[in-house]
């Protein structure tokens, strides 16, 4: 099985884009690794970059809402409304991280339950073979829980390579 990584890639126009790399594989000629090289800072930014990486237009945050410098008032208001914007955003990946914590804790106790059951049985496989009186069918038996038991083992430990895989960021608004 081919393992890669998923790795970011940006150009100094502020083009992004995600790359499946092979294992210790450099960027594609023209990418750098670091947002650093982008020339433009308004395309430096998060939001820009995973425009970007969408293929979807970007624009600024100013360009998007323009407030009219002559209402202080109406100036204000925007900026309420742009604070509790962000403070929704900030909500749901403060919750998302949560539930991603106690899902990884969830994946890593597990993992941990089905290693100690697996230790187990092949602390009783081998104890009942040294006594002798191990019969095929229970011999067979136990190779089949352990066999289940590895299976199990490795689907926790997908799980949890699943759970802590990078997840792509999220739109803004969502």
């Amino acid at each position: 099985m081919d393992q890669t990584n998923r790795t970011w890639g940006y150009r100094p126009t502020g083009e992004a884009k995600i790359f499946d790399l092979a294992l210790g594989a450099p960027l594609p000629e023209g990418w750098e690794a670091s947002p650093a090289c982008i020339t433009d800072p308004a395309l430096a930014t998060a939001e820009a970059l995973t425009a970007a990486a969408e293929g979807r237009p970007y624009a600024a945050p100013l360009e998007a809402a323009p407030i009219a410098t002559s209402h202080p008032l109406a100036e204000l208001e925007a900026s309420v409304a742009e604070i509790e914007r962000l403070k929704a955003i900030i909500a749901a990946g403060t919750e998302e991280n949560a539930r991603l914590v106690a899902e990884i804790e969830q994946a890593e106790a597990d993992l941990d339950l089905t290693a100690k059951d697996i230790i187990a049985l092949r602390a009783s496989l081998e104890q009942a073979q040294r006594d002798g009186g191990f019969a095929a069918e229970e011999r067979d038996a136990a190779k089949a829980d352990l066999d289940a038991l590895g299976q199990e083992l490795a689907r926790v430990r997908a799980d949890l390579d699943t759970a802590t895989a990078p997840k792509p960021a999220a739109k803004a608004g969502k």
